[in-house]
């Protein structure tokens, strides 16, 4: 059973901000050595979005690796979807307009998978799945990790913790369009009108008109689905069931971050602005339930099921749904149960108040 420490929101006041809980976590867990070169794994949110975790949450973490005796950068990788971070260019721009700069951060931004996207360290994992899986290279070569997660929605693994940031985040594109492959989606032709808004989502160029029909190249696809929502006639048909594999991918994925940094990685989930979506969306939907608190953990599995259920008893508190399971159908404890699986970590905790 692993250990869980829990600073709840509602103790949040002028003696005790987010920051001074911060600080407190990060004690818990001692994962920075003197002259370790120290990954802050965060998530910069897309252009547009406005609830990922704050800067200067991130800019604490940052003074508190250097008082330790580390030395700190930030990090994220680049994504598959053709939004502002497709390459390590618009990923380090996204990253300053949300801002995180070397200015305000005293730490560098350094994108983990290189301009492309392609630069990565390969990690044999021996999953149902996945036999192996890439990890970015800055974050595969650091000495030590300090993950900090916003906890929210997904819609495709129900949640978004620490476990999607190591086995998505934590990947270069080879290793994302691994965990997406099940993703890949059909074109319903009847519904379909040739408007070719498809087209333009896709940033590989996998669908092209065919008779005035969107045809999907599924050897191109990288299952990301982002051609979905640029369907106003759903005629983008994501494969009957994606959505479980999906999830049991991701938490074989998890586990190539842990194999290269055992012992060294210290998570953080920050459980604030629930929102539905994740922030990889362009903008920030309504949340779905009120402000949880923080939490911290050496193990990824049970920080994020210790954020399930605090999470899920807010929802019932609230009265607003009976789970986190309800905002999108799907329940996020299969990508949990595959880590669990794969030794990346235990679903039993116990949670230090």
């Amino acid at each position: 059973m692993s250990e869980v420490f829990f600073r709840s929101a509602a103790e949040i006041g002028p003696t005790n901000t987010q920051i001074d809980q911060i600080k407190e976590l990060f004690q818990k867990i001692p994962v920075v050595e003197e002259g370790d070169l120290v990954a802050i794994k965060i998530h910069p949110g897309e252009y547009g979005n406005t609830t990922y975790v704050r800067p200067v949450i991130v800019r604490t973490l940052v003074d508190l690796v250097k008082e330790a005796g580390g030395i700190p950068f930030i990090t994220d990788t680049t994504v598959l979807y053709g939004g502002k971070r497709f390459n390590g260019a618009e990923l380090l721009w996204t990253a300053a307009v949300n801002g995180f700069t070397d200015g305000s951060m005293n730490a560098p931004f350094i994108p983990a998978d290189g301009l492309l996207g392609d630069d990565s360290v390969t990690v044999p994992i021996g999953g149902e799945y996945i036999d192996e899986i890439t990890v970015a290279s800055a974050i595969a070569k650091a000495d030590a990790m300090i993950m900090i997660s916003h906890c929210k929605g997904h819609p495709a693994s129900g949640f978004g913790g620490a476990v999607k940031n190591l086995g998505m985040g934590c990947l270069d594109k080879t290793g994302k369009a691994k965990v997406h492959a099940p993703g890949k989606p059909d074109v319903d032709l009847e519904s379909c009108v040739g408007c070719g808004k498809c087209l333009q989502a896709c940033p590989w160029d996998a669908i092209s008109l065919v008779n005035c029909k969107a045809n999907i190249d599924k050897n191109t696809c990288r299952g990301e689905q982002s051609c979905l929502g640029s369907c106003r006639f759903e005629a983008i048909v994501p494969s009957e069931g994606h959505t479980t594999e999906i999830q049991a991918r991701l938490g074989e994925a998890a586990l190539g971050p842990l194999k290269l940094l055992p012992g060294k990685i210290g998570y953080i989930n920050w459980i604030f602005d629930l929102t539905p979506g994740c922030d990889c969306f362009n903008f920030s939907a309504p949340v779905f339930a009120g402000n949880v608190g923080m939490l911290a953990s050496m193990d990824p599995v049970s920080i994020d099921k210790a954020s399930l259920d605090l999470i899920n008893k807010k929802i019932v508190e609230e009265g607003c749904m009976h789970s986190i399971t309800d905002v999108w159908g799907i329940d996020p404890r299969i990508h949990l149960e595959y880590a669990a699986k794969m030794g990346a970590g235990n679903m039993e905790y116990s949670l230090n108040i």
